[in-house]
């Protein structure tokens, strides 16, 4: 995991992909980019209980390429990983998803990027009823 640069949330591990790993305002994976996503599909494939969420999000202007791009990058990630085998029930692509954790950097702009998260499959699992039926 050191490889991937991922980080530890409350969902599991986040990976996220910046604007340079792809080709300039493209859906194409730079060379470091290939690297990262390799060392993910690994990862998935030693790790097959895990699902992941790919979210693209957009530039801090949000202009419609912007969100349209977003998009099609989060798109490239999920085929990418099936292309190596991953299962495609496992991931979840979507872009220009909603971000709240924009309100965390002091309204600092943020750049596009895509958000991979590594779904541990306890603490992103729902919670269970625990009532008795019937009461």
């Amino acid at each position: 995991m050191n490889e991937l640069q991922a980080e530890a949330i409350d969902r599991g591990l986040l990976l996220t992909l910046d604007d340079l790993l792809f080709t300039t305002n493209g859906v194409g994976l730079s060379i470091p980019g290939h690297r990262r996503l390799e060392a993910l599909a690994e990862f998935l494939e030693q790790h097959p209980e895990r699902n992941v969420a790919i979210d693209g999000y957009a530039g801090a202007d949000r202009y419609r390429y912007d969100q349209a791009l977003s998009t099609r990058r989060a798109d490239a990630v999920r085929t990418y990983l099936t292309r190596r085998g991953i299962a495609p029930n496992r991931l979840t692509a979507r872009g220009n998803a909603d971000s709240t954790q924009d309100d965390d950097y002091d309204f600092a702009p943020r750049q596009r990027r895509i958000e991979v998260i590594i779904e541990d499959p306890v603490t992103s699992a729902p919670p269970l009823d625990v009532t008795a039926p019937g009461t």
